[in-house]
């Protein structure tokens, strides 16, 4: 009898999640792929398919704007992106050599990726992506890079075996670009202060990318657990942060420290609950940053960073030399990054930099549509709740970040779903957001 009971208490969980018994079958919630892309990315990066897991689940949400066939209501100025992409696809044709083909096309497959997951979210009704439910995912998505970040500073030199990896053929498995992409490591080990030191990147391929995710989500931490309600919860989001910031010394990311101070800084200029709260956070930030400074050894790291500072001269000549290189083809560009002239040790002209990447590979004109495009979502968000507010934070240290990060593929994807999502929250605000038949119905507003 017991035994019964015990495979009954087995089974009816399952019918539960396959289907009614009547035989009707339960749908998955609309926002499953986005839940398994970002809430199963630690799975993702261990495979070694980190870099690519957004490619894969933009293909249902591609086929569900299909099915849907809503009309979507978007910003104004989101036509821009789509005309800059249309450059993207121009610029093939002045693509140099084989060599970057792959790189390219992987490009302009992300560039589409960031496409569908924005209209797929702005598309969706409350009840199919709930916004609750994507800030939490991605506040789950900001401690899973802090807990990579720890992983890195505890065992800088660890690796785990790529499942990827071992699936590709030879020739491109063994590809640098492409090793790199798909071998799971802990953190980037470099001489930059005269001695190693790892810096951390998991669950990402590079630090500059795990320095970017941190900046980019950490906004939405402060939605679900600064905001809380709940008192103990807020005093575990302080605790969180400060284990937070060790991480973030040792990866020596400036673009983190700017980027993140730009932001909170305009967001405590603001007025109201959310004014006041960027002003708590930032002075803790800014408390929590200076004692680890004075009493722990990241004070040392901070300081041999400041010394040695042979980054930024390289940096400037590339910046330079790619900003001249583009005259070469301002409307269209050159398709991609192309190599340093005369100074092989160099990184590629069109590289350190999505703005670079922008200028190189589409030219003077495709940088106007891509920066119009980015700021026409700044100006989008500006107004609307508190959800909206955040979100437009993040489009904020994303365009900061883009002048000295690539962006490519994870933190695109983060400012484009933040965009996504702030903008239907001020949709909702003011009582529009799609029905069942793709007609606007009024709602209420969401705080």
């Amino acid at each position: 009898m017991q035994r019964s009971q015990a495979i009954q208490g087995f089974v009816r969980p399952l019918r539960a999640a396959a289907g009614r018994g009547d035989g009707a079958v339960r749908r998955l919630p609309g926002h499953w792929p986005l839940t398994a892309c970002i809430g199963l990315f630690p799975l993702w990066w261990a495979l070694g398919a980190a870099p690519f897991i957004w490619l894969v689940f933009a293909v249902p949400l591609a086929f569900r704007l299909t099915v849907h066939r809503r009309p979507i209501r978007v910003p104004r100025g989101f036509g821009a992106w789509l005309v800059w992409i249309g450059f993207v696809v121009l610029s093939y044709f002045a693509l140099r050599g084989g060599g970057f083909a792959f790189a390219y096309f992987l490009r302009l497959a992300n560039y589409a990726s960031v496409t569908v997951f924005f209209l797929a979210i702005v598309s969706a009704r409350e009840d199919e992506i709930p916004t609750a439910h994507v800030v939490r995912l991605m506040s789950a998505f900001w401690m899973i890079t802090v807990a990579g970040g720890w992983l890195g500073v505890l065992l800088p030199n660890g690796e785990l075996p790529s499942t990827v990896g071992r699936l590709l053929p030879a020739r491109l498995a063994n590809d640098p670009f492409v090793s790199v992409l798909v071998t799971p490591s802990f953190a980037q080990v470099h001489d930059i202060l005269g001695y190693p030191l790892g810096r951390p990147k998991a669950p990402f391929v590079y630090t500059n990318d795990w320095g970017s995710a941190y900046a980019l989500l950490l906004p939405f931490f402060f939605m679900w657990w600064l905001q809380s309600n709940d008192i103990r919860k807020r005093s575990w989001a302080y605790l969180i942060l400060l284990a937070s910031l060790v991480p973030v010394f040792v990866s020596l990311n400036r673009g983190l420290w700017v980027s993140l101070g730009i932001a909170l800084v305009y967001a405590a200029s603001r007025s109201g609950d959310v004014a006041r709260l960027a002003r708590r956070a930032l002075v803790t930030l800014l408390t929590i940053g200076m004692l680890l400074i004075v009493f722990t050894p990241v004070g040392r790291l901070a300081e041999a960073r400041a010394e040695n500072d042979h980054s930024s001269e390289g940096r400037g000549r590339i910046y330079a030399e790619s900003l001249h290189v583009a005259l070469e083809s301002p409307i269209i560009g050159l398709g991609g990054p192309v190599p340093f002239p005369g100074r092989p040790l160099y990184p590629n002209l069109g590289t350190q930099g999505l703005f670079w990447t922008v200028v190189v590979s589409t030219g003077y004109v495709g940088l106007f549509v891509f920066c119009a495009a980015w700021l026409r979502l700044i100006w989008e968000t500006r107004r609307g709740p508190t959800v909206t507010f955040w979100c437009h934070v993040v489009l904020i240290i994303g365009f900061v970040q883009i002048f000295v990060y690539d962006m490519i593929p994870a933190s695109l994807h983060i400012v484009f779903i933040s965009a996504a999502l702030g903008f239907r929250v001020a949709q909702r605000a003011h009582g529009i957001e799609p029905s069942a038949d793709g007609r606007s119905s009024p709602v209420g507003a969401v705080a």
